[in-house]
């Protein structure tokens, strides 16, 4: 809408901020002195290329020249040298308008985001305890209720309005108990209809998990539990949070003979066969032993009917060093998962698959880490078995972390070196939905079809073509946490606090 004198002035941000940020769970490491030099030359160059136009800086570093500008600061201080290759293909900053801007960061692929999150504001849980939470994670959200940017309202508008997204997962937290969960099972199923409504053709954009706590309450409980929503057909995919220690106060692993094995042997009877494990990223509260994503080839070797996503691909800023080349003999982080594969027998594009859900945006200030976690995976897991997920709408809209994908390169000396398989235009493609598609059973052209003219289709054409001073740009006005505004969050609240209580 059109701001008034008496608006409060909106704050000057980059599309992304370069470095690893929290999505709210967990304190990421302070930003490198490369990372406060991207955010400052970014700024610079926007601030230039708006007053020789005439244009509003917020606008634009808001649009796509504004991502374009800020990729381009990522490339000038955080590319190796040695790797002239590996980084973002965006038009130079002289080139930088929108038409330009978009040939580069554009594009029509089918995007299957498959980790999406957002509250119900309207509950307790979600008005209460998890509004201190939800407040640090927007702290320029542009509505005058804050919580509202984690609501089904800002889950709509971020996801699939000012996104190119085409198809999500809805996702839930841990939690032991409905009173304390932030988004019930009965509401994701709300949004889900309220979505169909606005789709056509009798295709869902919205697809839904349903968590399993086996180490809250009595496992027969959740197993019953599983049994029950698997009957009502409205579970696409089991989620755990394999770390969340729950009332039984431990966490547990995939192959634990106490909660995973049951858990397991009763997603196969109920014939959702599909399996998605929090790996990696050790949360608040969390055990973070059991975050290892060492179990991951021991159950999909024991289970060749089932399949397995491992949710953050193991990737563990906190613990773990960047991210290079795979290291067998010394293996930490993604590269925990892929020896578990290997010491397994699972092989590329078998049974086990790799979500970048928070990894792509912890990595991709980073292009030489970012070169490895992606050809590492595309290598060991499987060109078939990489699967797009941005944890969105917690980091606000997902479209940065797409657009900054279409523009990502990886050195072909390198791939070369390591034996990665190169990141063509195919690739990604498949990465950013074709993948999924088939995973979850989707046809993903007769699903473009059939909702190519859905209202929110016109929902999303009807944004993009206003006028540049009368619509917001295709992502909100949001920034996600830095370690300060964790550790301050901690001293508001009486010390290391956790919503999954």
């Amino acid at each position: 809408m059109r701001s008034k004198k008496t608006d409060p002035e909106l704050p000057i941000l980059l599309p992304f901020r370069p470095g690893i940020v929290s999505n709210g769970e967990f304190v990421p490491p302070p930003p490198t002195l490369a990372h406060r030099r991207m955010a400052h030359s970014a700024l610079e160059t926007a601030t230039e290329i708006a007053r020789k136009r005439g244009i509003d800086r917020r606008r634009f570093l808001m649009s796509m020249g504004g991502l374009a500008v800020t990729l381009g600061a990522v490339n000038l201080f955080g590319c190796d040298d040695e790797q002239p290759g590996t980084g973002y293909d965006v038009p130079s900053p002289t080139d930088v308008d929108e038409a330009t801007a978009c040939e580069f960061l554009d594009g029509q692929e089918f995007i299957f985001d498959i980790q999406t999150h957002h509250i119900n504001a309207e509950t307790p849980a979600g008005r209460g305890l998890y509004e201190g939470f939800v407040t640090n994670l927007n702290p320029n959200c542009d509505t005058a209720d804050e919580i509202e940017c984690a609501s089904r309202y800002g889950y709509v508008r971020d996801i699939f309005v000012n996104s190119d997204t085409t198809v999500a997962v809805l996702s839930d937290t841990p939690s032991p108990s409905d009173e304390s969960d932030p988004l019930t099972f009965d509401e994701m199923q709300r949004s889900r209809d309220i979505i169909d409504m606005l789709s056509s053709g009798g295709a869902s954009r919205l697809l839904l998990h349903s968590i399993v706590v086996p180490n809250v309450g009595t496992l027969e409980e959740q197993l019953d539990l599983m049994q029950a929503r698997a009957e009502t057909m409205d579970v696409s995919a089991w989620k755990v949070y394999t770390p969340y220690t729950g009332t039984a106060g431990r966490g547990w692993f995939l192959d634990d003979e106490e909660f995973g094995i049951p858990f397991i042997e009763r997603a196969r009877e109920t014939g959702v066969k599909l399996i998605c494990a929090h790996k990696g990223l050790p949360l608040f509260g969390f055990d973070p032993a059991m975050a290892s994503p060492r179990d991951m080839g021991v159950v999909a070797a024991a289970y060749p009917d089932m399949n397995f996503i491992a949710y953050h691909s193991g990737w563990d800023p906190m613990n773990a060093p960047a991210e290079g080349p795979y290291d067998p003999d010394s293996p930490t982080g993604v590269d925990v998962l892929i020896k578990s594969l290997e010491d397994n027998g699972v092989g590329p594009n078998e049974n086990v698959y790799a979500e970048l859900g928070s990894t792509w945006r912890g990595i991709m200030s980073d292009p030489p880490q970012a070169a490895h976690v992606i050809g590492k995976l595309l290598k060991h897991v499987g060109e078939d078995n990489v699967l797009w997920g941005t944890d969105c709408i917690w980091y606000g809209g997902p479209q940065p972390q797409i657009a900054a994908f279409r523009a990502f390169q990886i050195d072909e000396a390198l791939a070369e070196e390591h034996g990665y398989p190169q990141l063509t235009d195919e690739i990604k493609a498949k990465i950013f939905g074709l993948n999924a598609a088939t995973l979850y059973g989707i046809d993903a052209e007769a699903q473009r079809c059939a909702i190519e003219e859905d209202a929110i289709e016109d929902l999303r054409s009807l944004a993009r073509d206003m006028e540049p001073d009368t619509h917001e740009p295709r992502w909100a006005h949001r920034a996600p946490i830095s370690r300060r505004d964790v550790f301050q969050h901690f001293m508001q609240n009486g010390g290391a606090w956790s919503p999954w209580r």
